[in-house]
């Protein structure tokens, strides 16, 4: 941390975030255009959306390490770069094999990215503002999302998929240069026996805890916003287009939400903004798939469980410099959050579809309160062990 935030290094970092996460959502918009070009099953096209979180979900903890080593600014542009090659071979490939196989090297890039970007952030930042810039943070993956969705349908519709891929790769290199100029220097590889023995030791029992709840947390969003165009669309007649765009504005509400901790945080007790925050989202919860209840209703509900769940995604980053050991720690406890966050992203999905089609939209409400009430559950055993140290 310093004296005086270098708000430049944090916005920047932030914007890394936001265009590694448009990656992320950079298919889903894509998928009917995809498949009619090269002719792939929707298995295929399955896999093509996630294999970008098999990285992450593997390797999340390692990559802190790394990060330790080279420094965060390092780590960052070789991400940018790694991500960039990635979706270049993306744009260029003829058959699905490749597509995939590109997919899976973006996973690294988004990897090196998602750990670095947040320890750069709690570097640049005093202990004044560390909060509300990693709050800031938390809303970098439900941003690029929505940037993507928004973009990514009508660049795809008019011109191609392969000229939306080629409009993230000149991003991406744009990106690339700037990052370059704009972050402040790394201070140097770390060398010293007291870093080494930072590296060696195990994170403290805290960092674990708060990743186990991120788990949850990561369930119950990819519960709301994976499945509400189908609800939508197969209880309120939408049209697949129409629910799409609806549940990426309900989405928009998680930056609200991230928002509101950040001016809440130093006022209210974490354990009075995790409590509330996780009410409101069980309560909005159960109307919001509802099988009978309106759609302003159903929209309503959503849209408060969102913003209660951003709260709760800004509690989370905003909490990984209080329960490490020293600074040194912050970086692989950012790589367990991305790792534990990244496998909730890669069994949420099946998970969900696979209640629903057995217990109906009902479950969903259900899986949802479980899932808020592990992530209480667990966030506030971390925060206990940080008193207890």
């Amino acid at each position: 941390m310093t004296a005086k935030s270098n708000w430049r290094a944090i916005l920047v970092a932030f914007s890394i975030g936001v265009v590694g996460a448009a990656q992320v959502g950079r298919i889903a918009p894509t998928i009917d255009v995809m498949r009619d070009d090269l002719d792939l099953s929707l298995t295929t096209m399955g896999w093509m959306a996630s294999l970008v979180t098999l990285a992450p979900a593997c390797l999340g903890l390692f990559a802190g390490y790394w990060v330790i080593k080279w420094g965060p600014r390092s780590i960052l542009i070789a991400g940018l770069v790694i991500l960039s090659v990635s979706v270049l071979l993306a744009g260029m490939s003829p058959s699905a094999l490749l597509l995939l196989i590109a997919r899976c090297l973006e996973g690294m890039g988004y990897l090196a990215i998602i750990v670095a970007a947040p320890t750069l952030i709690s570097r640049e930042s005093n202990t004044a503002d560390l909060p509300r810039s990693l709050a800031l943070w938390g809303t970098f993956f439900t941003l690029g999302l929505s940037v993507a969705s928004i973009l990514g349908g009508a660049i795809s519709d008019a011109f191609g998929w392969r000229t939306w891929v080629f409009a993230n790769f000149g991003f991406l290199v744009m990106t690339s240069i700037y990052a370059a100029i704009a972050l402040p220097v790394d201070p140097g590889r770390i060398e010293n026996a007291s870093a080494h023995h930072a590296v060696e030791r195990r994170l403290p029992q805290a960092p674990w805890l708060l990743g186990l709840a991120f788990l949850g947390l990561t369930l119950l969003s990819l519960a709301l916003l994976t499945m509400m165009p189908t609800f939508l669309a197969e209880t309120q007649g939408m049209s697949s287009g129409t629910a799409g765009r609806l549940t990426g504005l309900v989405a928009l509400a998680s930056i609200a939400g991230s928002a509101v901790y950040g001016l809440t945080t130093g006022r209210l007790t974490p354990k009075a903004i995790l409590i509330g925050a996780a009410c409101l989202l069980i309560i909005s919860a159960f109307p919001t798939f509802q099988t009978g209840a309106s759609t302003r209703v159903v929209i309503i509900s959503a849209t408060t469980a969102v913003f209660a769940s951003g709260i709760l995604i800004a509690f989370t980053f905003a909490t990984v410099p209080r329960v490490v050991d020293d600074q040194t720690q912050i970086a692989p406890a950012n790589g367990l959050i991305a790792q534990f966050g990244s496998v909730g992203a890669l069994l949420g999905p099946p998970m969900v579809g696979y209640g629903v089609s057995k217990l109906g939209w009902i479950a969903l409400s259900g899986m949802i309160t479980l899932f808020t009430a592990s992530f209480l559950i667990l966030a506030l055993g971390a925060t206990r062990a940080v008193v207890t140290r």
